[in-house]
């Protein structure tokens, strides 16, 4: 499994770790499993529908563009990419946007039916980047979830009624940065050989936010705004 740095709008770079190709693989054959469940309602009981020619037609509409709504309406997954944990993302930390999804959702001919999936293995393997030929064209990749379950820890505990947050101007971060935050903390905790560099930009950036000027250890200062914020949000 190789890594990508993912330039974020707000210049911090956060490492991800690329979604298999056995994973990739995995997801589509659940979510090929999903459709292939679909159609068999469809024909055990077409007695019980009496569809015409047109009805058929609209019957398959679902499946022909269900990758592409699944990515919009499950943030990037479809249902096999959610239970094998991984998700599309593009290259610079931003949202995917519908135009992303549909260029992905198109290049699919391409990638996965013409050759039955091969062009898009060969380009995966050979990319470095995690990208078929849809994620190229969209400026997106595929990464892995599955590094990331234990953000939370690296939260202190707050104990209700006795903890006072230190920076109450914290519930002005949005959630965006709130997550980037946790994936720099993560991505620093989880690489020995981080660039320590990155997580002081990062402080600087989020002290320019919350508009602090006195001087505090990045990692203990990082990990105050988020037990402040998840404190306060909390008990908003």
């Amino acid at each position: 499994m190789q890594n990508i740095r993912i330039h974020t709008t707000q210049n911090v770079v956060i490492e991800y770790p690329t979604a298999s190709i056995g994973h990739r693989i995995l997801a589509n054959l659940f979510d090929l499993l999903i459709l292939v469940v679909y159609y068999i309602i469809f024909i055990s009981n077409e007695s019980n529908f009496n569809l015409s020619s047109a009805g058929w037609v609209i019957v398959g509409l679902p499946p022909a563009f269900y990758h592409l709504y699944s990515e919009l309406l499950m943030d990037g997954q479809t249902l096999g990419m959610k239970l094998t944990k991984i998700k599309v993302m593009r290259l610079d930390g931003a949202q995917p946007s519908l135009f992303n999804y549909v260029l992905r959702w198109m290049m699919r001919l391409v990638d996965v039916w013409i050759g039955g999936g091969a062009i898009a293995v060969i380009t995966i393997a050979a990319g470095g980047r995690g990208q078929r030929l849809g994620d190229m064209a969209a400026g997106t990749t595929v990464v892995s979830l599955r590094q990331q379950a234990s953000l939370e820890d690296m939260l202190l505990p707050v104990i209700e009624g006795t903890y006072e947050p230190i920076y109450p101007q914290v519930v002005s971060l949005s959630d965006r940065d709130i997550s980037i935050i946790k994936e720099a903390l993560s991505t620093y905790t989880r690489n020995s050989s981080a660039d320590p560099i990155l997580i002081e930009v990062l402080t600087r950036k989020v002290k320019e936010l919350l508009q602090i000027e006195e001087p505090v250890a990045p990692i203990a200062f990082l990990q105050t705004v988020l037990r402040d914020h998840t404190y306060l949000t909390a008990h908003a």
